[in-house]
């Protein structure tokens, strides 16, 4: 059989009505109990007092009961009174009984207690039996009038609960239909998003209360931003994947057609045509290692550690000054950052790699290490081109290059500075650029400082 969902409906409604029943039935267990105490007490305390009222009377020989039944609140068939009188030297025992006593001591008896017992036919009666120098004296007092307080209580409980218990179940259904609805609401939003499959996807609507469903709504479309953007680049990178992946390929398949056609007739254009094919060639895979890199760079997770900036960036210029000789370093002493080094070596050697790349040959490259305002900072400068203002926000870009760089013969991918802020990001850094004097572009690499 199949069971229906559990809404938060449906388990606030249980919860109550479970409430509901265990206040019940406790309550009805401590009014009967203290309920049956009370009147108990008072049923025992006034036996008692008619003993003492019965004592009272007997001031003559005999008992004067029917001064007691007189003057008593309880009635004749509510209450009886058995008086046996001891004997003495003048005169010898004798039993009294009031109006249908005698009767009532004739009828079968069950005793629950020394004081409580149930008379068939008559019902419960609590006992009380005195003894004195002159009579003992047994009294029966019925609680039927008693129990029946007991029960109009309890059944006034019962209605009362009954009642609350109704109208609180149309205020629960209520109460949580207005709390769930927001949720039902943006249920049926995101529903109806998962069955489009356009990008970006629409803002989800957000409640004005509750206050938590707000914020989960709100969290949803923060959540939403993210993976719009997300899908965006992912999509922008997949179109600019494809174009600079599709220029190499046509030249290759270019020249492997011209080699086809004509490399046999003209010898001439065979050694132009493998020459070409394998800068191509290296170009193309220089450029699928640099998407491979990319993407390792999104699902990569670095540990942050106190570096030592200062030798790092002093051995990396070292060993690059056999390819380039011409860099001037400038390094503060003992400039300690937290960062992962292997990721922060391939930061520096590719803002390297980029500054001789762009700049005029044998030009002096610039490599500084400081620390500022609990930053430790690592420039590197060139006296290249330069970038424009109005592109600068850009050059971290994937694929992005500036029009000087695509008009000019400066190979590349146009994934290196995007790679350098993919690790910078890693490392909870970040890498700007700014214009040299009086030539090229400075770029800043600027990490938090250790300790």
């Amino acid at each position: 059989m199949k069971t229906k969902p559990t809404t938060n409906r449906r388990l606030i409604v249980r919860t109550y009505l479970q409430t509901i029943l265990i206040t019940t039935v406790l309550s009805l267990l401590l009014t009967t109990g203290v309920m049956s105490a009370l009147l108990f007490s008072n049923s025992t305390t006034s036996a008692n007092k008619m003993v003492q009222s019965l004592e009272k009377t007997f001031v003559h020989v005999t008992p004067n009961t029917d001064a007691w039944q007189a003057s008593s609140q309880q009635g004749a068939s509510t209450t009886y009174v058995k008086i046996r009188i001891l004997p003495t030297t003048s005169t010898s025992a004798q039993t009294f009984y009031s109006t249908g006593s005698k009767n009532f001591t004739q009828q079968t008896a069950h005793h629950l207690s020394s004081n409580f017992l149930w008379v068939k036919g008559k019902g419960l009666f609590v006992y009380r039996q005195q003894a004195t120098t002159k009579a003992v004296y047994h009294v029966w007092l019925s609680l039927d009038e008693t129990l029946r307080e007991l029960g109009t209580v309890l059944i006034a409980i019962l209605l009362v609960s009954l009642l609350s218990t109704s109208l609180g179940i149309i205020l629960i259904n209520l109460l949580s239909r207005r709390i769930t609805k927001p949720l039902t609401d943006l249920t049926a939003a995101v529903t109806a998003q998962t069955k489009q499959s356009t990008a970006p996807q629409a803002p989800l609507p957000i409640p004005e209360s509750p206050v938590e469903v707000q914020q989960l709504a709100t969290q949803f479309n923060h959540l939403l931003d993210q993976l719009n953007a997300q899908m965006l680049r992912e999509q922008q990178f997949v179109s600019d994947a494809s174009h600079e992946l599709r220029t190499p390929l046509t030249a290759i398949r270019g020249y492997v057609s011209l080699l086809q056609h004509h490399g046999k007739d003209h010898p001439e254009v065979f050694d132009e045509s493998l020459q070409f094919l394998d800068s191509e060639s290296l170009r193309l895979q220089e450029l699928v290692e640099s998407l491979l890199r990319v993407t390792r760079n999104e699902r990569l997770q670095v540990t942050l550690k106190p570096v030592t900036i200062s030798e790092l960036v002093t051995q990396l210029v070292q060993d690059y000054q056999e390819q380039v000789p011409s860099i001037q370093l400038t390094c503060q002493a003992g400039v300690t950052a937290n960062a992962d080094e292997n990721s922060l070596k391939q930061m520096v050697l590719a803002l390297l790699d980029n500054a001789r790349k762009y700049s005029p040959e044998a030009a002096l490259l610039t490599v500084n290490v400081k620390a500022t305002d609990q930053q430790a900072t690592i420039q590197i400068g060139d006296q290249g081109i330069g970038i424009p203002d109005d592109q600068k926000a850009k050059i971290f870009d994937r694929f992005y290059r500036v029009d000087a760089a695509r008009s000019s013969k400066i190979s590349g991918t146009g994934l290196g500075l995007a790679i350098v802020s993919q690790l910078a990001a890693l490392n909870q850094a970040t890498v700007t650029v700014t214009d040299n004097v009086p030539q090229g572009s400075v770029f800043t690499i600027a990490l938090p400082m250790a300790g």
